[in-house]
């Protein structure tokens, strides 16, 4: 199913789905406090109660974006007619739009009202249902995402985008060969940006970095009407080439994209992830502060938490760790599902151990991807619990995604347990693919590899960490 999956070569432009995307409106400040800011507008008078509702929730517009110049046109079509179902799924695919560029969490209510309010004026337009789809699919509600996405599918079966959002339940849940086959469907009926990059995301988290690549450079060249679209390709292209090793062209591509992107929150992060790689801290401190800048979202925060860490600002990092928290609880607040970030964070950090665990226990039941099953080894590991650890870290690595972490954790364990040649090879592995994956774990890595080396034969090796 991979190499069917590539070989589909036209170009069509369509505005980017986000792959498992999740949002939130938290606003950074000196202080460390985590709040929403809404920002009602005034209804027409001739608009009825439930729809001046859905105008008074939408912000007024603080620019000139082509997404809050599609959002004006949209408010003032549904306005001047209040039964036009069209004007109300745009309305709802502006607003999803706009939380995808400024990783504000409220617009997803906003747009499922819009989208609600087409499908009481047409139970079958296809677009809302797909609509629906996506808002599902942005909180992680996966199940509901598909059950919208096959409403979609049964009143249009050439819905390429109903068959992408059932790919991304795929995998998110971890079931990575239906995913292809949706994918591959999708390919099918309309190659373009959304496609191209699902198509290149899957086959990067399933080992084939070089195709995944090769797809998703497809998709950047394709393009897509909304400049975020691209942004978005390009940031993810550089953390594919990152994740092999290829710290460099991963620059590269960043620092391009930051010219035609500068204030992308995606680019912003990807690139401190680069500089992080490269020990240039200064820089890579200064790109995730530009970063939580835009919005203060988890992965940004932990890095430049991190950072702080390792260069001696304890308090400055204290204040992100605490902001990482806030960011979760308002995640959860606002109904978006998955911990398996917040557990990750908390087994990296030696917090909340058994409440960690716990979370990602939960969490697997239902999504047993290959960053839950990673996440929930790392956890077990944390508790002490190394032969579970061992099970799960085999299933979290059996998929060969090329993730040094995914390694360094199988390697952490097998030292637990004595089995110094399997530790000393996936120690060597994560450390060959990414020699600083990790601001505060590489050189745990490191540590590990030589006290291993260095033991003797017949001694069992427990690591300290």
């Amino acid at each position: 199913m991979k190499n069917a999956l590539l070989f589909k070569t036209s170009a069509a432009l369509l505005a980017l789905c986000a792959i498992g995307g999740a949002a939130w409106s938290v606003k950074h400040d000196h202080a460390g406090s985590a709040s929403i800011a809404p920002g009602p507008t005034s209804a027409s008078a001739g608009a009825s109660a439930s729809d001046s509702a859905i105008f008074a929730s939408i912000p007024p517009s603080a620019g000139q974006s082509l997404s809050d110049k599609a959002i004006a046109k949209w408010v003032e079509a549904a306005r001047q007619n209040d039964k036009d179902d069209k004007a109300w799924t745009n309305l709802g695919d502006a607003l999803m739009q706009k939380a995808r560029e400024t990783l504000d969490l409220s617009y997803y209510g906003r747009a499922e009202q819009a989208y609600n309010k087409a499908l009481t004026l047409n139970p079958h337009r296809t677009d809302a249902l797909i609509g629906m789809a996506w808002v599902n699919s942005s909180r992680h509600e996966f199940e509901k995402s598909t059950e919208w996405a096959n409403k979609a599918i049964a009143v249009d079966p050439q819905s390429n985008d109903a068959y992408g959002l059932i790919g991304d339940a795929d995998v998110e849940m971890g079931n990575y060969d239906a995913a292809y086959t949706h994918y591959q469907k999708m390919l099918d009926i309309r190659p373009d940006t959304a496609s191209y990059s699902r198509g290149a995301h899957l086959l990067a988290l399933t080992g084939d970095t070089r195709k995944g690549v090769w797809l998703m450079t497809k998709a950047i060249r394709t393009g897509a009407p909304y400049a975020e679209n691209t942004a978005w390709c390009r940031a993810q292209l550089a953390l594919m080439l990152y994740n092999d090793g290829a710290v460099l062209p991963a620059e590269q591509i960043l620092s391009d994209a930051l010219k035609l992107a500068p204030n992308n929150y995606y680019v912003l992060f990807a690139m401190g992830r680069v500089q992080t790689a490269k020990r240039n801290y200064p820089a890579a401190i200064k790109y995730y502060q530009r970063a939580v800048a835009v919005v203060p979202q988890h992965d940004a925060l932990v890095g430049l938490g991190d950072l702080y860490h390792i260069t001696g600002r304890q308090a400055d990092a204290d204040n992100e760790y605490a902001l990482v928290e806030a960011v979760h609880k308002l995640q959860k607040a606002n109904g978006v599902r998955g911990d398996w970030q917040m557990a990750q964070f908390d087994a990296d950090h030696d917090r909340n151990l058994p409440e960690a665990l716990q979370m990602v226990q939960e969490e697997y039941k239902t999504r047993p991807n290959v960053y839950v099953m990673d996440t929930l080894a790392w956890c077990l590991y944390k508790n002490g619990r190394y032969a579970e650890a061992k099970v799960m870290s085999d299933k979290a690595t059996s998929h060969k995604t090329p993730e040094a972490g995914f390694l360094f954790h199988a390697g952490m364990i097998e030292a637990k347990l004595g089995d110094r040649i399997a530790a000393e090879k996936d120690l060597y592995q994560a450390l060959s693919l990414n020699p600083n994956f990790s601001a505060i774990y590489a050189s745990v890595a490191s540590q590990t590899l030589k006290q291993i080396g260095s033991a003797a034969p017949d001694k069992q090796f427990a690591s300290a960490h």
